[in-house]
């Protein structure tokens, strides 16, 4: 099936327009509500509404506000048919067929219809056309592909589908019912016993494990006694072995406090020795102390006499110095004040000049500042602009208009002079052998002189000739009033006048402007006054007869009264630089001859306070008996060093460490094998009880008919699991056969949607396919993810592959065109690019009419044809 054109009159929103498909792809543009999603809804409704019906989806296609008839004419080609159907509803409703080939025909009416809905039903699968078909909103969901025969046609290689073995499969799934539910769990009789084996076997175990821990009991019983046996022997010799290291440690304990007595003794002598020798040293740094105080007194008073001298030099320094800055600073006064002499003549002097130059520039000023204030005030005095000449000019056209048209339409006079008799009307005369025309649109008076008299009144003219004169002539007059003149021409002469004096006004503005440039006008009236001050004051100051100097001189003489100022700056400056220096030198003198005074006193000080501390302490103990404490300490601290080391010789030849681990584990060891005393003793005792308790309840006896009811069990289990098995082999043959023969069915189906699909998503993409041909889920790079779960674009991108699949795959002779309104709106801009690639390889060999808002999303389409709504 091909169309080739579509022609909508007075539908929807569209009120006449014809769009021509071609063979392959074509891309039908424009806006939003310009009548794309028309189109596809015309399609639909010329195959499924009659037309006369008047149901609401027909009446939604009227125009709003009109009343006409929504009107659709389809071309289209299918099978061997090519035909030309068109209907109109509501308004003056028909329907007409006409049928071009194989055999020209012309038919009208309902037969029309039912004839048109025959032609598709022979030559085409119309569940084909409705699944290639998508409207606006409805690209996410898979097209029904199950029922259609064409497609069925497209797949079937081996003649036989899949529903060839349904008759078998049921009789064995009758029977692997009665075994099996059908998700594959057991039931019936199988269910039973397998529920009651787990029961009967778990009654088993139980009785076997408390049999066994009967036994477990009774060898656990004898080792626990023996065990006991044993360890009460081993207690009895840990208690020997106790009481024998506890007298050992005795012996030791009195070795140990002799040594500490002994070390106690000897840590006092080693006091007394360093206390001792301590005293000693004191005294010995005592007298060092002293001695080097007396020589730091010599030193400090040497150094004391040596500052004190260069202290005198230097105070005579510092009065030169003073005395020198003081004759320097006298001559740069004097050189100031012959600075500023020559700085002020040389002001005065360019006060002088400045006077005249701004005297020259404000009456300039002020010439033009008057123009301006006379040009502004004409200006305001005068009204009139250009624009307004222009104005009352057109104003004065349409009342010449106006008149013209009403002297057109009143009657006129034709009037030719015959003798020599003079002629005149309405006071002009008439020239000789010349006719004149005038129009009567007032009295008119023909006057022949000596002969005759005539008055011509004119008729009544059109009423709107009249009021258009009077309306243009108000209008007229009115702007004559508002402008204050009483003609054009005075009009025109007075906005001369004043485009003149604009004229003057802006060229005296410029005039300012460059005469007045970045300077402030105010500031200039000021600077003239400070200007004449100041050069007044010094015509004033200046003697009378004396010629003023000029101003190079006056400059000449400022730069050499500025170059001596610097000169006497510089020898001031050097000046108070020495005597600076010598200031601080001064100064570092008085400061160090202070600080040798205070370092002689202190020296001299601190020597007197050593050697009074030293005599002090002789006179308590002398240099000799210092020396004599210090050798008997010494004699002593080593009588009593030798004490310790013999009774720790002896201390530690009776190995205490040793006695104490003996100790210790000895006490460990009896604590140890009482607690396993107990222990064992309440063991034994446990396990007699539950002897005695396992072995009144009989489970041996129990043990045996639990056996015989299990065997009994898995006889009758494994007997009913043959046949079921059995059945399920038999089930799981005819399924995987049937599932071989699905797989052929579908597989070219699939790899055509793998094919277009892997444009998009890459050689990785592989997709399921269900009997119904849906897409159950995809796989991309090892990950598959259910057709529900995915994203809403790439089920979108899914859902058309499939239809795209489909109408690559069924024959061209049966297939049908693939109508997209606005599809692919979810797809990214790569997607998009990949889409353009598929939607133009389909294109070849499959009609594909593309509805769309946004033309440039598929401007990638090869050999694709554009037709613009817009």
């Amino acid at each position: 099936m091909r169309l080739h054109s579509i022609t909508l009159v007075d539908y929807r929103g569209i009120t006449d327009a014809t769009v021509d498909f071609g063979s392959g792809v074509t891309i039908v543009e424009g806006p939003n509500e310009i009548g794309k999603s028309s189109i596809h809804q015309a399609i639909t409704q010329l195959r499924t509404d009659k037309a006369g019906s008047r149901k609401a989806s027909v009446k939604d296609t009227q125009p709003v506000g009109s009343d006409v008839g929504p009107q659709v004419e389809l071309h289209l080609s299918t099978g061997e048919y090519e035909v030309r159907y068109r209907k109109r509803w509501l308004r003056q409703p028909f329907t007409e067929l006409n049928i071009l080939k194989p055999v020209p025909e012309q038919i009208s009416g309902d037969e029309a219809h039912e004839r048109f809905l025959s032609i598709l039903d022979d030559t085409i699968d119309v569940d084909l056309l409705d699944a290639l078909d998508v409207a606006q909103g409805r690209s996410l969901a898979q097209a029904p592909l199950a029922e259609i025969k064409a497609l069925h046609g497209a797949l079937n290689e081996s003649g036989e589908e899949p529903a060839d073995h349904d008759a078998f499969l049921d009789r064995v799934e009758t029977e692997y019912l009665k075994y099996f539910t059908a998700k594959g769990k057991p039931t019936g009789e199988l269910r039973k016993l397998a529920e009651e084996l787990p029961a009967a076997e778990e009654r088993f175990g139980e009785l076997d494990e408390r049999s066994r821990e009967l036994d477990a009991f009774v060898d656990r019983h004898a080792r626990a006694t023996e065990r006991l046996e044993s360890v009460r022997a081993q207690l009895s010799s840990a208690v020997t072995e106790l009481d024998e290291v506890e007298e050992a440690a005795k012996a030791v304990s009195g070795l140990r406090t002799e040594l500490d007595r002994a070390v106690e003794l000897a840590e006092s002598a080693g006091r007394e020795q360093q206390r001792a020798e301590e005293a000693r040293d004191r005294r010995l740094a005592l007298v060092s102390e002293a001695t080097a105080a007396e020589e730091t007194v010599q030193a400090a008073e040497e150094a004391l006499d040596k500052l004190v001298a260069s202290q005198r030099e230097r105070d005579a320094d510092f009065l030169a110095a003073k005395k020198a800055l003081e004759a320097k600073q006298t001559e740069l006064d004097r050189a100031r004040a012959d600075a500023k002499s020559a700085s002020a003549a040389l002001a005065q002097a360019r006060a002088r000049r400045e006077v005249s130059e701004l005297r020259k520039r404000l009456t300039n000023i002020r010439e033009q500042e008057r123009r301006a204030v006379e040009a502004q005030a004409t200006i305001e005095s005068i009204t009139v602009s250009a624009e307004d000449v222009e104005g009352l000019s057109d104003l004065v056209t349409e009342v010449r208009i106006a008149e013209n048209a009403r002297t057109a339409a009143a009657a006129q006079i034709v009037a030719r002079r015959l003798g020599d008799t003079e002629v005149s009307v309405d006071g002009t005369a008439l020239p000789d052998d010349t006719a004149e025309e005038f129009a009567v649109v007032k009295d008119m008076r023909v006057h022949i002189d000596s002969v005759v008299d005539i008055t011509v009144r004119p008729g009544q003219s059109p009423a709107e000739l009249d009021r258009a004169v009077e309306s243009a002539q108000a209008d007229l007059d009115a702007e004559l009033e508002r402008l204050g003149v009483e003609s054009l021409d005075q009009a025109r002469h007075r906005a001369e006048e004043r485009a003149s004096a604009e004229a003057v006004l802006a060229e005296a503005n410029s005039t300012l402007r460059v005469l007045i440039g970045s300077d402030d006008r105010a500031e200039l009236d000021t600077a003239l006054s400070r200007a004449e001050h100041l050069a007044g004051e010094s015509a004033e100051s200046s003697e009378p007869g004396t010629e003023p100097a000029g101003i190079d001189e006056l400059e000449t003489a400022v730069e050499s009264t500025a170059a001596a100022v610097d000169a006497a700056q510089e020898a001031v400056d050097t000046a108070r630089e020495a005597l600076e220096r010598s200031r601080t030198n001064r100064d570092e003198a008085r400061v160090a001859a202070v600080r040798a005074q205070t370092t002689h006193e202190q020296a001299t000080t601190t020597a007197q306070n050593l050697n009074a501390r030293l005599a002090a302490d002789r006179e308590s103990d002398s240099d000799e008996s210092l020396d004599e404490r210090v050798t008997e300490a010494k004699a002593q601290a080593q009588e009593r060093e030798e004490a310790v080391a013999s009774a720790r010789a002896r201390y530690q030849a009776s190995d205490p460490e040793t006695l104490e681990m003996r100790l210790q584990n000895a006490r460990g060891l009896l604590e140890s094998k009482q607690k396993q005393q107990e222990s064992d003793r309440q063991e034994v005792d446990r396990l007699a009880a539950l002897i005695d308790d396992r072995a009144g309840e009989g489970i041996y006896d129990k043990l045996k008919d639990a056996e015989e009811t299990l065997e009994s069990l898995r006889s009758r289990l494994t007997r009913l699991r043959r046949q079921a098995d059995a059945i399920g082999l038999l089930r799981e043959t005819v399924l995987a056969h049937k599932e071989e023969a699905q797989r052929k069915y579908v597989a070219p189906f699939k790899e055509q949607i793998e094919r277009l699909g892997r444009v998009i998503f890459g050689q990785d993409l592989s997709v399921e396919i269900s009997e119904d041909l849906e897409i159950v889920s995809r796989t991309l790079n090892g990950r598959t993810v259910a057709f529900d779960s995915l994203s809403g674009g790439t089920k979108e991108q899914l859902a058309l592959i499939g239809r795209l699949a489909v109408a690559t795959l069924v024959d061209e002779s049966s297939g049908a065109p693939v109508i997209l309104d606005d599809a692919f709106g979810f797809a990214d801009e790569k997607r998009l690019a990949a889409l353009n690639v598929i939607l133009g390889n389909v294109g070849r060999n499959a009609q594909v009419i593309l509805l769309t808002c946004q033309p440039g999303r598929f401007g990638a389409i090869g050999g694709a044809e554009t037709v613009s709504l817009a």
